[in-house]
């Protein structure tokens, strides 16, 4: 399965939007916590939030990381 990592500025708007748009075009979606912001306080956490339980996966920027490092192994091992 084809993974997009998601991050950018606004979290109710594009990010979320991108995360829906990604699991309709069936990508496995992954947003980066610490690598999305918002206008308005509180939006990032509830956004978050609510991707984690329904639509996505939240990561720390670490996870993420460790999992591009992860493809890069199997990629060797396959080879």
């Amino acid at each position: 399965m084809d993974t997009i990592l998601v991050t950018g500025v606004t979290a109710c708007a594009c990010v979320r939007q991108t995360i829906c748009d990604g699991i309709a075009d069936g990508f496995r979606t992954i947003a980066v916590k610490e690598a999305i912001g918002d206008r308005v306080p509180g939006a990032v956490a509830w956004n978050l939030f609510d991707i984690d339980a329904k639509f996505g996966d939240v990561h720390t920027v670490d996870e993420c990381v460790a999992y591009i490092d992860g493809l890069a192994t199997q990629k060797i091992a396959a080879e």
